[in-house]
């Protein structure tokens, strides 16, 4: 891609622009003289900078976001949204796209979808496997039907503006960014100044709630301490100094680079058929796609793979049990969910290096630019090839073998293995209830999505209802004191103010190379390894859970919601509510709650009953799930 300007305007909505006063004018020289000084010249020229207005800003191309963008576009058809959209190509999806993640993990419950509005209607229409550029095509054609909601493509936050008390956000510094020759992503020159009435945080790195000065905890933080190493423990949040340092940080999930690879050889199962060899499960789904996962006693048993892990894990690098999808129903080419890359900080960016905005990261950990890069490097590694053509398996009534023993690389014009455009982050920050409050220990106390919600979440009996005196069931209502007594399970005081439902595995994907071995042999998976109280606590979630409102906001920015990776989760529930469709539901739940401040003029922080029940409305009204 050249380094060009894209266009703000998706569609032919004008957004209202702001002139310059003459205050403004008289301060242009001095402007000037600031914007010679090299450590602050970028921001001065977004001072400089043209500004548009709009009622929301929506910041992340995610799959969330664009749910947000959705819902709030039809549930505000006159009011103006803009979609800022981070990623250094101009394609919406993110890591489900761009980022080559084309195998949606779904939990079906009782034999249906748990995850429905937004999601539901994009899945319904590629599938469970799809190619990556007709889901950023099928999003952008979705988001165009809007003549309410202009993309502004490839531009990433400089800086972020708000006020005192209570904190708001007033705008944002935008700059073009764009991919150098070997894909790290890169300033431009294009600078943006937007203002809005109601920001949207539906990234995955959580940059508009970190800059706009909101207190998080990153990775694990949360977690009791003695399941922590000694690297992490005892620092509080306002404690962390500014340089860089090992002491008090958490550490966050391994990341993936996604790849392609050709030669791959699948048994023909039926349509909708689920077929099982070995340790290898193929999947084709309605639409014509295909699906592999498995390989975990591969991953435990086979010599080649686990020489492989003794010797490159310690390094960074590790092969887990994978998931593939073909590149589209009929192609040969799979993008491939195998490699673990350790020690990944997916706040930190090299195009940040040497600002403020570079956070305070571990000394053994990388930025996202340079482990992309390293990782990149791995797969060109013969041991590599070698270690994932041991995942495939022998029907034993006809001899055939499949999966990845004839696997190649697919390589672009220059030779190099194709990849993801960005790295699949598994964990980044998440957003406490109680900045003051943050410590170890606190998974259950101080977020609005426990861990003890998800893995206690009840099944819906009695469903917010009680028989009346023919015996016929009646919504009982009450307060959410009253609801623990009438639903059964954990999560019963998120009912009142649930968004919606989340449902999946508490899928870890380990922290450290040592967490892939329990005494010394491979294990997979690895969350009961990292937290040996995991299965006395209820171990997996047997139910879908209550997400409440409160997940999506917080006191300390009060025109803010957060339906992305930053979102009010603990990091032992967010490890179920992290895959693409939970994410589509807090993004219709966060575009609802955004048309409904921008219509009334109220803060989504500041959302009472009445607020909270018109969400619910506008949700049921788009096809979105509220009931188990």
């Amino acid at each position: 891609m050249d380094n060009k300007t894209w266009p703000v305007r998706e569609n032919g909505y004008r957004p209202r622009h702001f002139a310059g006063d003459r205050l403004f004018t008289s301060l242009l020289p001095v402007l000037f003289l600031l914007s010679l000084l090299p450590l602050t010249a970028w921001y001065d020229a977004g001072l400089t900078a043209r500004v548009e207005q709009y009622d929301v800003v929506i910041y992340g191309g995610s799959f969330a976001g664009c749910a947000a963008a959705r819902t709030a576009a039809l549930a505000a058809p006159q009011k103006s949204i803009l979609l800022v959209v981070p990623d250094p190509v101009p394609a919406l999806g993110s890591t489900g796209t761009i980022g080559g993640q084309n195998f949606f993990d779904v939990w079906h419950w009782r034999g249906q979808l748990v995850a429905r509005g937004s999601f539901a209607r994009w899945y319904g229409q590629t599938g469970q496997f799809y190619h990556p550029g007709t889901m950023a095509t099928l999003l952008r054609a979705d988001l165009a039907a809007h003549d309410n909601i202009s993309i502004l493509w490839c531009h990433d936050i400089e800086a972020v503006d708000y006020t005192g008390h209570p904190r708001r956000i007033v705008q944002l510094v935008l700059r073009e960014v764009f991919p150098d020759q070997n894909g790290v992503t890169r300033w431009g020159s294009d600078v943006r100044r937007v203002k809005g009435e109601v920001f949207v945080d539906a990234s995955d790195d959580g940059r508009l709630t970190r800059l706009a000065g909101v207190a998080t905890t990153g990775g694990r933080y949360d977690w009791p301490a003695e399941y922590l190493d000694d690297s992490e423990r005892n620092l509080r949040l306002g404690q962390i100094k500014a340089q860089t340092t090992t002491a008090g940080l958490a550490r966050q999930q391994a990341a993936t680079l996604m790849f392609k690879v050709r030669g791959v050889e699948v048994p023909p199962p039926e349509t909708g058929r689920v077929l099982k060899l070995g340790d290898l499960t193929f999947i084709r789904d309605p639409r014509g796609g295909l699906g592999i996962a498995g390989g975990s006693r591969t991953f435990r048993e086979n010599p080649v793979v686990r020489a492989f892990n003794d010797r490159y894990a310690p390094r960074g690098f590790a092969l887990k049990p994978l998931n593939a999808a073909s590149n589209g129903p009929g192609s040969s080419e799979w993008w491939v969910n195998a490699l673990v890359v350790f020690n990944v900080d997916g706040r930190a960016c090299l195009r940040d290096r040497g600002t403020a905005r570079y956070p305070a990261v571990r000394e053994d950990y990388l930025d996202v630019d340079t482990a992309r890069l390293k990782a990149r490097e791995m797969l060109k590694n013969p041991a590599f090839l070698e270690a994932l053509r041991q995942f495939s398996t022998v029907n034993p009534a006809t001899g055939q073998r499949y999966g990845f023993a004839g696997a190649e690389l697919v390589r672009d014009s220059r030779g190099e293995p194709v990849v993801g455009d960005i790295l699949y982050l598994r964990e980044t920050i998440h957003l406490p209830l109680d900045a003051e409050k943050v410590g170890h220990g606190t998974e259950n106390t101080n977020y609005a999505l426990t861990a003890k919600a998800c893995q206690g979440a009840g099944d819906g009996s009695e469903n917010g209802t009680t028989p009346d005196r023919n015996g016929k069931a009646v919504l009982q209502r009450a307060t959410a004191k009253d609801y623990r007594t009438i639903l059964h399970g954990a999560d019963a005081a998120n009912y009142p103010t649930r968004i919606g439902l989340g449902y999946y595995a508490m899928d870890i994907n380990a922290y450290t190379c040592r967490d892939l071995k329990q005494n010394g042999v491979y294990t997979w998976p690895v969350t009961g390894t990292v937290r040996p109280d995991w299965e006395q606590k209820g171990g997996e979630p047997q139910n879908p859970v209550y997400l409440p409102y409160r997940m999506l906001v917080t006191p300390q920015a009060e025109n803010l919601l957060v339906p992305g990776y930053a979102t009010g989760a603990s990091s032992l529930a967010w490890a179920e509510i992290r895959v693409i469709p939970n994410l589509c539901v807090l993004g219709d739940a966060a575009g609802a709650a955004a048309a409904r401040a921008v219509l009334y003029g109220e803060a989504p922080a500041r959302f009472g009953p009445a607020q909270i029940s018109w969400v619910q409305q506008t949700l049921r009204r788009m096809g979105a799930r509220l009931e188990k």
